[in-house]
């Protein structure tokens, strides 16, 4: 049984506690929004303006109350779980905790926020509420990013932890880590190393802040502001703070010397050009032009995300064959891509078995809560644990390596992932809230679950259900987009649907929900003049297509424009109109057709 909250109570009204409170209010949940008298209620009225925005809908502020620390601390009494989110100092926060305590019943929940600071030591205070403490990390913004870690102190009830688990996966939709008391905890911990790693190897070898992100960004398969325009969106003081904690929590880190506050940095912060919120940073925008900090001139020119030709060609290659090439190509982009990688898993191995559980730990905590799309075990493992160990131990025999490194083949096997202190691998939490979610999201090389009777399946989609009555119909073309295929396909689905189902889903096993219309198709259609009509000149047209660029999808079955539009139309309607339940589950990008598609269905979820 998932537990209730009826209502919650958020200490500090600042942008992250605003962000928490939109994050209940968007479930309907009742949040008190306390801060300071003079300005709670300025910033609760300030949450609308938020970029991204925080609420789903200007109407879900209504589930937020401004209270007051000065007049309202005995309105907590009836909150059954408290969050603070103030700043970053364990003075501060006990001090707000002592003035609090009174206030609250003896079941509440009580929690910090903290994002690098000893959760044992903001609560060691706590008295009769020791038990009832714990740690709990949004990541910002927290309305998007999924990952929220938890943290146990010595003393926090067991059941607390398992009782949010169930809460927050199934009330706020959000993913579950549970952390050790670690400075940085998981995420923040390799995360933040992997920018250090970034800066050290980018000074190292003389790359600019531009070429740095063309190369840590979408083409690593990890998010497009990469690594110093995500720095710039964060800020640089927050930065340059997250880096001083570092320094002096991790003196004994064999990369300790990673994390000494680079000299740009403390120039950066000293002028206040802290990045987006001051409208200027490592990237400043003029006229229209993004342009890039230098260190040399201590200027801005225009940005620059050229990458060499031969680095280009390695980054496109499958990831089980990147990291000997990168190492083998002398090329400083290469040599800077191979450095971070093999410095990021050779830290996440060294630390592993202090911050986490198992490498999926790691790994989810880098997919959740960074947005990367393959994680740093992953990647090792799909180029050879072993081999990429020895690629690196050529490049420093004494480099720092846990000893349960040598006799690990993979760190994920179809019996689970890989955990030190365990000594063997481990499979997912047995949580009850996980019984309701039919598919788990696996990483690489963990085994899948086996999806059930196929009804029918072709290039571009399957259709199946699980002999529970209800068809789910998923898309299997690059990134979910809607061609003609799929198009006829989810005409013949709904047909079945209807004559032998209860109701149909329409869900995706990965992001993003359908990118929209195949633009190929599209453009294809376009240049062979195949706008609302096919003749025998646009079919030898589309022959001539196929036999000069026979590399690019098969475009045989390809319909005009227009024809095709009609038909998608006349599909969707009878999604819209359908005699059974439909329902779309959606996470990820939902654009174009694909939201048209979504918003046909009778439920989103």
């Amino acid at each position: 049984m998932i537990m209730s909250i009826n209502q919650v109570g958020i200490l500090g009204s600042g942008v992250m506690g605003a962000q928490i409170a939109a994050v209940f209010a968007n479930a309907n949940i009742p949040t008190l929004l306390f801060g300071y008298e003079a300005h709670v209620k300025d910033n609760l009225n300030n949450i609308i303006n938020f970029k991204p925005k925080a609420l789903t809908h200007p109407a879900q502020q209504s589930w937020i109350t401004a209270a007051s620390f000065e007049n309202d601390l005995s309105r907590l009494s009836d909150c059954d779980l408290v969050i603070e989110a103030i700043i970053e100092d364990i003075d501060a926060k006990q001090a707000l905790f002592k003035k609090i305590t009174p206030h609250l019943n003896s079941e509440v929940i009580l929690a910090t926020n903290t994002s690098s600071l000893s959760v044992n030591q903001v609560g060691e205070k706590l008295g009769d509420f020791k038990s009832r403490f714990c740690g709990i990390h949004f990541f910002n913004p927290p309305r998007y990013m999924p990952l929220i870690e938890l943290i146990s102190t010595e003393e926090t009830d067991g059941g607390i932890l398992d009782n949010l688990e169930g809460f927050f996966t199934s009330e706020l939709g959000k993913n579950i880590l549970y952390a050790k008391d670690e400075s940085g905890f998981i995420a923040n911990r390799i995360g933040v190393f992997s920018i250090a790693a970034c800066i050290h190897h980018a000074q190292r070898l003389s790359l600019g802040f531009d070429t740095v992100d063309a190369l840590t960004g979408v083409k690593l398969k990890r998010p497009k502001s990469a690594t110093f325009r995500t720095a710039d969106l964060v800020g640089l003081d927050i930065l340059k703070h997250v880096f001083e904690q570092f320094e002096r929590a991790h003196t004994n880190d064999p990369w300790h010397h990673y994390f000494k506050t680079p000299e740009w940095l403390n120039t950066m912060v000293e002028n206040r050009s802290l990045g987006e919120k001051t409208k200027g940073g490592l990237y400043k925008k003029e006229d229209g032009i993004i342009k890039a900090y230098q260190l040399e001139s201590q200027s801005y020119i225009e940005a620059n995300y050229d990458i060499d030709k031969s680095v280009k060609e390695i980054l496109k290659k499958d990831t089980s064959k990147q990291l000997t090439l990168l190492k083998s190509n002398k090329h400083p982009q290469a040599q800077f891509l191979y450095s971070v990688i093999k410095d990021t898993c050779l830290y996440s191995a060294y630390h592993l078995k202090d911050i986490a559980h198992s490498t999926r730990d790691i790994d989810w905590a880098l997919h959740w809560g960074f947005g990367w799309e393959v994680g740093i075990f992953e990647y090792w493992q799909a180029n050879g644990v072993q081999a990429s160990l020895a690629l690196f131990l050529q490049d420093d025999a004494d480099v720092s390596i846990p000893n349960w490194i040598n006799g690990v083949v993979d760190f994920y096997t179809n019996k689970g992932a890989y955990s030190p202190s365990e000594g063997d691998y481990t499979s997912y939490s047995n949580h009850a809230v996980y019984d309701r979610q039919l598919y788990r999201p696996t990483l690489m090389g963990e085994s899948k679950h086996k999806q059930g009777v196929t009804i029918f399946e072709n290039d571009s989609v399957k259709f199946f259900h699980e002999n529970d009555g209800i068809a789910i119909f998923s898309l299997k073309t690059k990134l979910h987009t809607l061609n003609l295929e799929v198009i006829d396909s989810l005409k013949q689905a709904i047909a079945i649907s209807e004559q032998e189902f209860k109701a149909m889903i329409i869900w995706q096993d990965s992001t993003p929900f359908c990118a929209g219309a195949n633009l190929y198709e599209i453009v294809a259609g376009a240049k062979l003049g195949m706008i609302d009509h096919q003749n025998l000149y646009t079919k030898f047209k589309k022959k001539a297509w196929q036999l000069l660029k026979p590399k690019l999808p098969n475009i045989d079955n390809l319909k005009p424009i227009n024809e095709v539009i009609e038909l998608l139309q006349r599909v969707l309607m009878s999604l819209k109109y359908s005699k059974i339940p439909t329902v779309a589950a959606v996470e990820g990008l939902a654009l174009g057709g694909g939201c048209e598609m979504m918003l046909h269905c009778d439920r989103r979820v």
